[in-house]
């Protein structure tokens, strides 16, 4: 009978406990095969749940993909913010840049999902929105001093875009190895940047 409880566990409940089953199975295989490697039946043989399981809570594996995505640019934006609170404008770019690195420095799974969206129609249009949230968000809350009359604003919106796809790609060329430097070096280079695009 559906909505029955087993064993005190609700039918709702077993369902969001096999849907973050199956999320936490497709970063593993993310993480070890790489993105092209997620298939239904990959993912279901690691978290050991059958496919009717699967399409229970994705109706395909682009909905899987596209659910991790949104877990981990959600989540680093929240993150983002959190390590901003109550810090002076002026210092919040290498703070927000290096928790980008943090972030994906602390799971692998994550750098490889972040470096191999382009080569997959539904992270790459994820990443590219992506790139719109965190531009709106560095703009408006990271970078010192707001400019003032629509074309200010305009220009300031421009500069940070040029600064938000641009720490994307050169935080994934280093992740990849094709960019050399230390991670305090990444974090210079991006914040220089963002002292650059405050003043456009």
């Amino acid at each position: 009978m559906a909505g029955r409880s087993y064993g005190g566990v609700s039918a709702t409940e077993r369902v969001a406990t096999r849907r973050a089953s199956l999320l936490e199975s497709c970063r593993t295989v993310i993480g070890r095969d790489g993105v092209a490697a997620v298939t239904v039946e990959a993912v279901c043989g690691e978290s050991a749940l059958g496919k009717r399981y699967f399409y229970e809570s994705f109706p395909a594996r682009d909905d899987l993909l596209l659910a991790v995505a949104d877990d981990f640019y959600d989540g680093l934006l929240a993150r983002m913010r959190a390590t901003i609170e109550g810090v002076d404008e002026s210092a919040r770019a290498p703070v927000v840049v290096e928790a980008l690195m943090a972030a994906l420095g602390s799971d692998e799974r994550l750098a490889r999902l972040y470096v191999e969206s382009p080569g997959t129609p539904v992270l790459a249009a994820r990443r590219h929105r992506a790139i719109d949230d965190y531009t709106r968000f560095v703009a408006t809350e990271v970078l010192p001093g707001a400019p003032r009359g629509a074309r200010a604003k305009a220009r300031r919106l421009l500069a940070t875009r040029l600064l938000v796809a641009g720490t994307t790609e050169l935080v994934a060329d280093w992740l990849a190895g094709e960019a050399e430097g230390r991670p305090a070096d990444v974090v210079a280079a991006i914040t220089a940047l963002g002292a650059a695009a405050a003043q456009a």
